[in-house]
């Protein structure tokens, strides 16, 4: 179902999702870690790509969701950071750093939504 509920685990799980990457990209770049969590830019990619998140899950089921959300959650802040923000680390790199946001944003929106609609 599609309500306030998803949305506002989509927003958790890009937070989420963008703290997983700023730390893995903080240990094996060597970019410090609090600039990195607490970029606007960043921040606002991770939230807006995982709303999609709700629409994948809404449309697809079992591993074709989880696929298509990995897919997606790695892709489009892929081709961001490397278009728009010009990040300078090769393109397997930054598919790697963008999978792990991917992973774990995706993670932590169906553990939200799976226990939320456990409690109701």
């Amino acid at each position: 179902m599609y309500n306030i509920r998803t949305v506002l685990s989509a927003v958790i799980a890009g937070i989420v999702g963008a703290v997983a990457n700023s730390l893995v990209v903080s240990v094996v770049a060597g970019a410090p870690l609090l600039p990195l969590i607490f970029s606007f830019g960043r921040e606002t990619v991770a939230i807006l790509v995982a709303l999609l998140l709700p629409l994948v899950f809404l449309r697809l089921s079992g591993w074709q969701a989880w696929v298509t959300a990995l897919i997606l959650l790695t892709l489009i802040p892929s081709i961001l950071a490397k278009t728009v923000f010009g990040i300078p680390a090769p393109v397997p790199r930054v598919l790697t750093f963008n999978f792990i946001y991917a992973l774990a944003a995706t993670l932590a929106y169906v553990t939200m939504v799976r226990s939320s609609v456990a409690r109701a």
